[in-house]
């Protein structure tokens, strides 16, 4: 069940990036980021009423420390960062590039908090950033092959 919800997920991120991106064109990035946000908040609205009894009281937010409420600004940074980059780059690199971010920094985290370090992930993330840029300059090789032809 877990695994189909984490499927869910990533199908639900990149396609919340690609329209966001899309709106931050007609609109601009940061009236996207704030238009996006705005959205998010009813969102969360409809659902704090609808699992109203799992709301924890204002004591229990006092007794969090404050960085763990950083979350949304990291959020608000990289939808940001999303709106600008979607419309530059095409979406297999939208979906790559932050996926290679991820695992290099999970890996990071893994030996800084939990003393975990994993060969194989470094190595897989750095795999995936080889054949990233490999794909790339295949692709601007013909993307300079068909100028040149068109040009004749």
């Amino acid at each position: 069940m877990y695994i189909v919800l984490a499927f869910t997920t990533g199908f639900s991120i990149i396609f919340a990036t690609i329209l966001n991106g899309k709106l931050a064109q007609k609109i601009g990035v940061a009236n996207g980021v704030m238009l996006n946000y705005l959205m998010g908040l009813l969102a969360s609205v409809i659902l704090c009423f609808m699992v109203r009894d799992n709301i924890p009281s204002f004591q229990v937010f006092s007794s969090i420390p404050w960085y763990y409420f950083l979350g949304g600004f990291i959020g608000v940074a990289v939808v940001f960062l999303f709106n600008i980059t979607v419309p530059q780059i095409p979406a297999v690199y939208i979906v790559i590039l932050p996926f290679i971010g991820q695992i290099l920094t999970s890996s990071v985290i893994d030996y800084f908090y939990l003393d975990i370090f994993s060969k194989g992930k470094i190595i897989g993330g750095l795999l995936f950033l080889v054949g990233l840029i490999y794909n790339a300059s295949v692709d601007k090789k013909y993307q300079n092959l068909n100028l040149d032809f068109e040009d004749q």
